[in-house]
């Protein structure tokens, strides 16, 4: 009597866990939690991102044109980007709550080929802190200094912001996600399905 009482109780627990467990979610191409839950910023846009006095100021107007992109694609305002004043002190990423840009000219030594890196931290299924790091062991070049030896910086920007919005990796296609931007690629344009994607949660 006991013993069926017990798995009773079990199977109405392990239902009623079911029932509370969020709904796993197609991806449309976002990074998902376990449950299987797209992860963004939600409602809780524009995102603040302040920029590291270690930017170079000739790539602020990059770092900006590129938030722009995601925005007219999403026709809603995702990002503020605060140019003034600075983020000053190590320059290095902390968890801080702010979101904020490095250029940094140290890096682990078995990445070196990575270009860029974002750090996205989150609790549930939204982020609530991300910072993006440059290697400036890379060249980088914007607008009219094209550079067939050189990074554009704000294709590179771009790919990292979408990673700030949520977005992960995607090859097919002309994806401004895709793993790899060779030199001289001046991939500035979202793709079709980077759009497609990127209303799924904006």
């Amino acid at each position: 009597m006991w013993k069926w009482i017990g798995v009773a109780s079990l199977v109405v627990m392990a239902l009623t866990l079911e029932a509370c467990a969020p709904k796993s979610q197609d991806s449309c191409g976002f990074v998902q939690n376990a449950y299987g839950e797209r992860v963004s910023w939600k409602a809780d846009v524009p995102v603040t991102m302040y920029l590291h006095e270690s930017v170079p100021e000739q790539y602020v107007a990059a770092i900006v044109s590129a938030a722009q992109t995601w925005e007219q694609s999403s026709g809603r305002r995702l990002f503020n980007i605060v140019t003034s004043p600075r983020i000053s002190g190590p320059n290095k990423p902390v968890q801080d709550g702010k979101n904020v840009i490095y250029f940094m000219d140290t890096w682990e030594s078995e990445k070196l080929s990575e270009q860029a890196r974002t750090t996205v931290l989150w609790n549930g299924d939204q982020i609530k802190e991300t910072d993006i790091r440059v290697n400036t062991k890379f060249t980088f070049y914007w607008n009219q200094g094209k550079s067939n030896s050189a990074v554009n910086i704000e294709a590179l920007i771009l790919h990292e912001m979408g990673h700030v919005l949520g977005l992960k990796h995607n090859d097919q296609g002309a994806s401004v996600m895709a793993t790899y931007l060779k030199n001289g690629d001046d991939r500035t344009e979202l793709a079709s399905q980077d759009t497609v994607d990127l209303k799924c949660e904006y």
